[in-house]
């Protein structure tokens, strides 16, 4: 389960983000739960961030400071909109394609999976295409 302190990391962020951080990591939490449930699969840890965030211990998986040059200068993850969770071998990824309601149901958006080895990327804005899961 990925916590807010997994997910700032201490990072200074504007308190009104705490509540995109909370609706997103209620929605992934309980997304990776089904997942496990689904598949049997342990969700395994990042060795590098001891959680399932992606990247490097105070990496920009997570929340990503305004100054961060990794990604899109209109990341949603600057907003607390969006994580990048440890995915090697792509398995959530590969169970997201062949449960691709599981988006739905969990009104979660990933970017596609071509683009994200190792990784899988969930938030909850909304692409400009409207499609659960886009390329970026």
């Amino acid at each position: 389960m990925i916590t807010l302190q997994d997910y700032f990391n201490d990072k200074p962020h504007p308190t009104e983000y705490n509540l995109n951080a909370l609706t997103l990591l209620y929605r992934v939490n309980n997304l990776i739960a089904a997942f496990v449930t689904d598949t049997g699969e342990i969700s395994v840890n990042n060795p590098a961030t001891g959680n399932q965030i992606s990247g490097s211990k105070n990496g920009d998986g997570g929340f990503r400071l305004p100054t961060s040059l990794t990604g899109s200068s209109k990341s949603a993850h600057k907003q607390g909109m969006a994580v990048d969770i440890y995915d090697k071998g792509q398995h959530l990824d590969n169970w997201l394609d062949k449960n691709p309601d599981a988006l739905i149901k969990y009104d979660l958006y990933r970017e596609e999976a071509s683009q994200t080895i190792n990784w899988c990327h969930l938030g909850t804005r909304k692409p400009l295409s409207g499609n659960r899961t886009f390329k970026p």
